[in-house]
């Protein structure tokens, strides 16, 4: 808690922080992501105040461990999605020295931060990897028994989530929300994911789907495409082959 207060007071409150398409609730993204326009993978851009806070909280002892631990978790559950995970960070770093991963030994190439009413609207992570995981955690003083629940729309879930809990789900495929919290009440929250755009960089051999089409071969385009029409079928193969 101590540490989201700190970040809270020494983060920029820009308007599109505050307002956005998951709640109305203050939000940073700091780490890697490609799409939205961008011609290359990046790191998110801020401010060099924003970038200073975010060290001093991404470095702490408690958070590390944190990071760490949610990417244990992932290597525990989903193996083959953890191996993915870790390649193509590796592979897109080693090619692009200029890329800062957030923390060493955390597979997921972005985090957010919500902070104080930290309750989403129901969405899908639409830019997120379609059969990949997407990490949650959550900590603050509100009644877990009462609201800060973490709702699967489409499997009709209603979940308790305590402060200090962890969830991996499909964000991309599933929608999510949370039920509301008192109005007094605190709730913070991070998040770990990492864009599709990452993943199909690395496929295309370090280029965006635009430039590997227009280069391609009929016989290396005819092949991308029919990995793109069995692509469910290997999500289905790295969720369930432990």
């Amino acid at each position: 808690m101590a540490l989201f207060e700190r970040a809270l007071r020494e983060l920029g409150h820009e308007g599109t922080d505050l307002w956005h398409r998951r709640g109305h609730y203050f939000t940073k993204i700091f780490g890697i992501s490609f799409g939205g326009g961008q011609r290359h993978p990046g790191n998110f851009l801020h401010s060099q105040k924003d970038e200073d806070a975010w060290i001093k909280f991404s470095t702490s002892e408690e958070v590390v461990n944190l990071a760490r631990r949610i990417d244990n978790l992932l290597a525990c559950y989903f193996p083959k999605i953890h191996t993915l995970y870790c390649n193509v960070l590796d592979d897109l770093c080693k090619e692009n020295p200029a890329l800062r991963r957030n923390w060493e030994g955390c597979c997921f190439g972005a985090s957010s931060l919500n902070f104080t009413h930290a309750v989403t609207n129901k969405h899908r992570d639409f830019r997120n990897l379609l059969f990949g995981q997407c990490a949650v955690w959550s900590c603050g003083s509100f009644d877990y028994q009462k609201g800060g629940h973490l709702i699967v729309w489409d499997l009709n879930l209603v979940i308790e989530f305590p402060p200090g809990s962890v969830a991996l789900l499909p964000s991309a495929l599933l929608s999510h929300s949370n039920t509301a919290i008192g109005r007094h009440e605190q709730r913070h929250s991070m998040t770990f994911f990492s864009a599709s755009g990452l993943f199909r960089w690395r496929h295309n051999n370090f280029m965006s789907d635009k430039d590997f089409c227009a280069g391609a071969s009929h016989e290396e385009r005819m092949k991308w495409d029919e990995h793109r029409e069995r692509l469910w079928e290997t999500g289905v193969e790295l969720l369930t082959d432990m």
